[in-house]
């Protein structure tokens, strides 16, 4: 791999943790605060993630077993966030109904 594929690498890889954070926390703080007006950034950013992985995937001399993990990240990462927070509900829930 030559110096500037690394750097392009890298930077494409760090783009997508940092579209994959947006997405996560636009989600949260939409859901939290019921707030249907974050829903295009939520799209765009979970858009931006889609292409950073497509671009990692076409562009970078990374081998298919990566590629392949930064995809399937992609794809499962749709669903993280509103596991995550549905699981965090229901926790919270049941620390409600337990009398001290």
């Amino acid at each position: 791999m030559t110096p500037q594929a690394i750097v392009v690498t890298a930077t494409l890889l760090g783009t997508f943790v940092a579209t994959a954070g947006a997405y996560g926390v636009l989600f949260c703080m939409s859901s939290m605060w019921a707030e249907p007006r974050l829903k295009p950034a939520i799209y765009a950013a979970y858009a931006a993630m889609c292409a950073t992985a497509c671009a990692i995937v076409a562009f970078t001399p990374l081998h298919v077993g990566w590629k392949l993990l930064v995809a399937a990240s992609c794809a499962a990462y749709v669903v993280i966030p509103p596991i995550t927070l549905r699981h965090l509900a229901r926790l919270h829930e049941k620390e409600g109904t337990v009398s001290s």
